[in-house]
C-alpha cells in the first residue's frame, strides 16, 4: 500500500494516480503487456493495481509455493514501469469513456455531487478520485512519470501478507525491494478544512425521464482516526448498517419503495461523511425523503435498551466469522497500518461495544447524526418531482447540474 493516491494528484489533474495504477499493469521494461499477463498466468497468480482517495494499492494472490516468483513480478512492475505511449493513450481513452458513462449514472451523479457539496472545490475529495472529463483531458504521460518519481517511496509504503508463508520467508523475498527501491521524502499537501454547507438544504439534479430517484442524506462527521469513529459506527448499525436496520425495514419491507436503503461511515484519514442512501420509485420521492428525515431526526430519542442489546449481539455474532478469509485478514493488517492501531484493536473495540449503554448510544447519535446539520441530495426527474421538494419543509430546493454547480 503506497500512501497518497488522489491526495497527491497535481492540481487540476485529478486522475493521474488512477491512470498510473492502470499503466503499471501494462508491461515493464522487460515485458510487454501480453508478456506480463502470461508470466502472471503461468504462476496461477493474480496481480492488480488500483488507486483510491488516499492510497495506491498493489495486491495479488498466488500459491504458497509460487510466492517468491509472484513477488518478483510485483517488484518488476513497481520498479521498472514500461511507460508505453500506446498503452497510455488507450487507457486515457477508456477512462474518458468511463467518465462519460458515470455522467449518465444517477447513483454516480448523487455520490459526486454529495462529495462536492461537503468538501467544496478546494479540497481534493470535492472531485471524484477517477477525475472528471475536464481534469483528465489535460493529463499527459509525463504527469504519470512525475507522480511516480516524486511520490512512490518505501518511506510511505506498507507491505501485508496472509497465507502459508513464514515471516522469515517474506522478509527474504523482500530483499530485492529493500536494495533497489531508494527512500525519498514525500510531501503531502495539507487539505483545506471544508466549510460546512447549510443544513436542511435540498439539492436537486435533474435527470429527465428518470423512473427512480437517488437520495443521499448526510454530513461530514469524523476521521477514521477519531476515537469516536468506532462508537458512531456501532451506533449506525440499527439505523442502516444492514438489512435488519430501520431504513431497510421501513423503506423496503414495509413501504416497498426501494430494493435497499443503508447508512454508513466513510473510513478515511481525512474527515469523512456519515450518509444514508437509497434509490426509490420516482413517484414516492418526497414520501421517501420524509421517512429518511424522520428516521434520522428521531433516532437518538427512539434508541432503546433493546436496540443496544441487538446492536451488541449482531456485531459480536458477525465478528465470529468476519475475519476467516485471507482477504479479511489482509484488511485487518491494512487497517492496523493505516490507522496505527494496536494488534489487539478488535478486542478493544469489542470491549468498547460491550461497555456502551443506551445513553452512550444516544449521546453519540445526538452529537454526530444531528439532522439539522445534514444536506439532502436528490437525483431524479425534475418535471415530475422538483415542485414537490418544498413540501419537505426546508424551503425551495437548489437546482444543480450533474457536477454540483448551480444552474
Amino acid at each position: 500500500t503506497l500512501a497518497g493516491g488522489q491526495l497527491l494528484d497535481p492540481p487540476g489533474k485529478t486522475g493521474v494516480a488512477g491512470l498510473l495504477a492502470s499503466l503499471l499493469m501494462e508491461g515493464t521494461d522487460k515485458k510487454t503487456s501480453a508478456e506480463l499477463e502470461e508470466a502472471i498466468d503461468l504462476l496461477g497468480a493474480r496481480i492488480t493495481v488500483g488507486a483510491g482517495r488516499e492510497a495506491i494499492r498493489i495486491s495479488g494472490s498466488t500459491l504458497a509455493r509460487t510466492f517468491e516468483p509472484t513477488l518478483a513480478l510485483v517488484e518488476e512492475l513497481l520498479l521498472e514501469p514500461r511507460w508505453d505511449t500506446t498503452e497510455f493513450a488507450r487507457l486515457e481513452r477508456e477512462l474518458a469513456t468511463h467518465l462519460r458513462d458515470r455522467e449518465a449514472s444517477p447513483p454516480s451523479i448523487a455520490s459526486n455531487v454529495f462529495s462536492r457539496l461537503l468538501y467544496g472545490d478546494r479540497h481534493a475529495f470535492g472531485t471524484p478520485a477517477s477525475g472528471t472529463p475536464e481534469t483528465v483531458a489535460g493529463i499527459e504521460l509525463r504527469d504519470l512519470q512525475a507522480y511516480y518519481d516524486t511520490n512512490l517511496s518505501p518511506t510511505h509504503a506498507t507491505f501485508h501478507v496472509a497465507g502459508a508463508v513464514s515471516q522469515a520467508r517474506v522478509i527474504a523475498a523482500l530483499e530485492g525491494l529493500t536494495e533497489r527501491w531508494p527512500a525519498k521524502h514525500v510531501a503531502f499537501p495539507a487539505q483545506p478544512a471544508p466549510a460546512e454547507p447549510e443544513g436542511r438544504t435540498v439539492y436537486f439534479v435533474d435527470v429527465p425521464g428518470a423512473k427512480q430517484s437517488v437520495l443521499q442524506v448526510g454530513r461530514l462527521a469524523l476521521s477514521a482516526t477519531d476515537p469516536d469513529f468506532t462508537r458512531l459506527d456501532f451506533a449506525n448499525e440499527r439505523l442502516g448498517g444492514n438489512s435488519s436496520g430501520r431504513l431497510f425495514q421501513l423503506l423496503r419491507i414495509e413501504k416497498g419503495y426501494t430494493y435497499g436503503a443503508t447508512s454508513r461511515m466513510a473510513e478515511t484519514l481525512e474527515v469523512g461523511p456519515w450518509f444514508a442512501q437509497t434509490s426509490v420509485r420516482a413517484n414516492v420521492t418526497l414520501e421517501s425523503l420524509v421517512l429518511l428525515r424522520d428516521q434520522i431526526r428521531n433516532y437518538a430519542a427512539t434508541f432503546t435498551e433493546d436496540d443496544a442489546g441487538i446492536t451488541r449481539n449482531q456485531i459480536l455474532k458477525g465478528n465470529t466469522r468476519a475475519f476467516e478469509s485471507l482477504n479479511a485478514k489482509l484488511g485487518l493488517l491494512r487497517r492496523m497500518s493505516r490507522l496505527e492501531l494496536p494488534s489487539d484493536f478488535l478486542e478493544r473495540d469489542q470491549a468498547t461495544l460491550m461497555g456502551m449503554t443506551r445513553d452512550d448510544f444516544r449521546q453519540v447519535i445526538a452529537e454526530y447524526l444531528d439532522e439539522s446539520r445534514m444536506i439532502y441530495v436528490v437525483v431524479g426527474d425534475a418535471e415530475t418531482q422538483l415542485d414537490r421538494m418544498a413540501e419537505l419543509g426546508y424551503g425551495e430546493p437548489v437546482l444543480l447540474d450533474i457536477y454540483g454547480r448551480r444552474r
